[in-house]
C-alpha cells in the first residue's frame, strides 16, 4: 500500500492563489476560508492516480470537524475524498514526524509512504519528505518527486524479494 501523509497549508493552498483571490474579491481569507489552489489539487490527483495511493491527513485541519469537512469538500471535486483513510494522532508538543511515526506504529505492516509538507519537522522521516513551498504549494515537480519516492521504495522491495 502507498500512503501520502498530507499537510494542507502550503501544499494544497498557496500564497500565490491567496493573492490572486484577494485581487479578484478585495477580501482577505484566512482559516478554513483560505482558498485551495486548483493546480495543487490537480498535482495531488496525478500523484494519487499514478501511485494508487491513499491519503492520511497530517494538517492542523484534522483537529476539528469544520476543517475536515472543508478539506473533504475540496478533495471531492477531484475524486480524492474517498482516498482519505485517516488522520495522524494529535500529540501535544510533538513534531509532525512523531505524529506520523505514531500512525505508522499502529499499522500491521509498514506501507510505502511519502510526506507532503512545507515544514521540515519530520526528524528521522526526512528522507520521505517532499518539501513544498508556501508560495506555490504542490507543484508538478513536487508530485513527480513524490511519485519517484514511492516507486523507488516499491522497486527496492521487489528486488529484495527476488533475492
Amino acid at each position: 500500500m502507498n500512503i501520502i501523509f498530507l499537510d494542507i497549508d502550503g501544499v494544497l493552498n498557496s500564497v500565490n492563489k491567496l493573492i490572486e483571490i484577494y485581487h479578484q474579491t478585495k477580501k482577505p481569507h484566512s482559516g478554513y476560508q483560505y482558498p485551495f489552489d486548483e493546480k495543487c489539487l490537480r498535482n495531488l490527483q496525478i500523484l494519487v492516480q499514478e501511485t494508487d495511493a491513499q491519503i492520511v491527513v497530517t494538517s492542523t485541519w484534522r483537529k476539528d470537524e469544520e476543517g475536515k469537512e472543508t478539506l473533504q469538500s475540496a478533495l471531492k471535486e477531484y475524486g480524492l475524498d474517498k482516498r482519505v483513510i485517516g488522520y495522524t494522532p494529535v500529540l501535544f508538543n510533538q513534531k509532525r514526524g512523531k505524529e506520523i511515526q505514531e500512525y505508522l506504529s499502529q499499522l500491521e505492516s509498514r506501507p510505502h509512504f511519502v510526506i507532503l509538507d512545507d515544514d521540515l519537522d519530520m526528524e528521522e522521516l526526512l528522507p520521505f519528505l517532499v518539501k513544498t513551498n508556501i508560495q506555490t504549494g504542490l507543484t508538478h515537480k513536487n508530485a513527480r518527486e513524490a511519485i519517484e519516492i514511492l516507486r523507488m521504495k516499491n522497486r527496492k522491495e521487489e528486488t529484495e524479494m527476488e533475492r
